[in-house]
């Protein structure tokens, strides 16, 4: 029987977060009394091209603005670079990114209330009256989405981005069909993530009849399209909303034993 305090008692979840992102999560899931099995479907690496950051750094007294996308970026930019100028402002997209920044001793001036870009660009000190005229600095992965940088220009701003890092697919996938065959649960925490899952998986059958997990709605979409039909959409890519859909989730799995 299910014990209250253990809520993902004897579930195997499949973790497909980066490595350097993965051990939280797997950690809390453990303490819900279930097991983590770990396959990074994303590994972090250095830029393919160095430009936009030594930019960045050499060029950083001169933004008004510093946006970071996600707790990556925050890591990245702080072994390139050793601090921000005084006076620079900083904001973060989502909750894990405002932690890390503050981790580092940096005070967060701009906070939306989502974990998306949307939620930042509706934030009062992103509108045309607040930026035109500024220049601005988003840390963030080589090809990310250029919705930012696109509406913050067209609101007056001028905007560069600063690719501190890229994320490739896993080097080897020689573990992914032994997890796959133990999981009950799949969870992915970004499109690029579930890609690549789907990609490397040698029985895409077997892979898209799991029960997955994903961080919103462009993720559920992307999961439709590959042909998954048993999705869970958790409210953003945080380790505590995942947590909470593994734990919905797994309530009824258990009532149709």
């Amino acid at each position: 029987m299910q014990q209250s305090h253990r809520p993902l008692h004897d579930v195997k979840v499949l973790v497909t977060r980066p490595q350097q992102r993965a051990s939280d999560l797997c950690q809390m899931i453990e303490q819900a009394g279930g097991s983590a099995l770990q396959f990074a479907a994303i590994e972090i690496t250095e830029p393919a091209n160095f430009q936009s950051r030594e930019y960045a750094r050499d060029h950083i007294q001169e933004f008004a603005l510093a946006i970071f996308i996600s707790p990556t970026a925050v890591e990245k930019t702080f072994e390139f670079l050793t601090a921000l100028p005084d006076g620079i402002r900083v904001s973060a997209i989502g909750s894990r990114t405002t932690r890390a920044l503050e981790a580092m001793g940096l005070n967060v001036d701009i906070v939306p209330d989502g974990h998306d870009s949307e939620s930042l660009l509706e934030h009062p000190q992103l509108q045309a009256g607040e930026i035109a005229g500024k220049k601005i600095v988003v840390f963030r992965g080589e090809g990310g989405r250029e919705l930012l940088g696109d509406t913050l220009r067209s609101r007056g701003a001028e905007v560069f981005y600063a690719d501190m890092y890229q994320r490739m697919p896993p080097t080897s996938a020689s573990q992914l069909s032994r997890h796959l065959a133990e999981a009950d649960i799949v969870a992915v925490s970004s499109n690029q993530g579930l890609q690549n899952l789907y990609d490397l998986a040698t029985d895409k059958n077997s892979l898209t009849r799991h029960v997955l997990v994903v961080p919103g709605e462009r993720s559920f979409t992307l999961a439709k399209t590959l042909g998954f039909s048993n999705i869970f959409i958790a409210e953003n890519a945080t380790d505590e909303a995942c947590m909470n859909v593994l734990e919905y989730v797994t309530a009824k799995m258990s009532k149709k034993l």
